[in-house]
């Protein structure tokens, strides 16, 4: 994918963060003219280049000069927590272009919740329920929270999924309307670690029944 300008000059940045916090941390830069992820590093999310951003939504003109945004909580597809945030990206007239964000896994730091209790509830009070459904609420994270349900709720891991229930979570995700958004098929069949031929198999079958 052929980064603009305004984006490549964001990479340095976005590298350092990716060396500084590995393991713990992926950075994606999005392309707004785009609205797909132009660059990742350590992507934990299991997200790729080209993938749909999701970001159409957003608004600038409510606060036109907002430049940083969160910390905010997310979820991942294998149910871990993670602390975001995320820096808008501006070209040299001033027009916003991307998006740098920042995705720390900090289920690392249970084991010690108690002394970094206020690291972990550090979120932006002054975010608006609007802003931060843009990003906490997206479809990669109803997909993620949808899978994590069923785990749960059949005493499963994700890596402990076999084919039969692979299976039933496609279909239940097709009732749902998942399949509906850009790009769901390719993102559902790596985190359910299956092809995507696998997937429309399922779904074809249940179109024959």
């Amino acid at each position: 994918m052929r980064l603009k300008q305004d984006l490549r000059d964001a990479l340095p940045i976005a590298q350092s963060f990716a060396r500084l916090l590995h393991p713990f941390a992926e950075v994606v830069i999005h392309d707004l003219q785009n609205d797909r992820i132009a660059a990742i590093y350590n992507p934990i999310s299991r997200r790729e280049v080209g993938d749909p951003s999701y970001l159409e939504r957003w608004d600038f003109t409510a606060q036109p000069d907002e430049d940083i945004i969160g910390p905010y909580e997310k979820t991942n597809f294998d149910g871990r927590i993670l602390k975001s945030i995320s820096l808008v990206l501006r070209n040299r007239r001033g027009h916003a272009v991307g998006f740098l964000c920042v995705n720390m896994d900090v289920s690392v730091f249970e084991s010690t919740r108690n002394t970094l209790d206020i690291f972990l509830n550090n979120h932006d009070r002054t975010l608006t329920q609007s802003k931060q459904k843009l990003f906490k609420d997206d479809v990669y994270e109803q997909i993620n929270l949808f899978i994590q349900a069923y785990c749960q709720d059949n005493h499963l891991s994700l890596a402990g999924l076999s084919r039969d229930d692979k299976k039933a979570v496609i279909l239940q995700l097709h009732q749902e309307g998942a399949f509906d958004a850009r790009n769901a098929t390719a993102y559902i069949a790596r985190i359910l670690n299956i092809s995507r031929a696998t997937v429309y198999n399922h779904l074809n079958k249940r179109n024959q029944t």
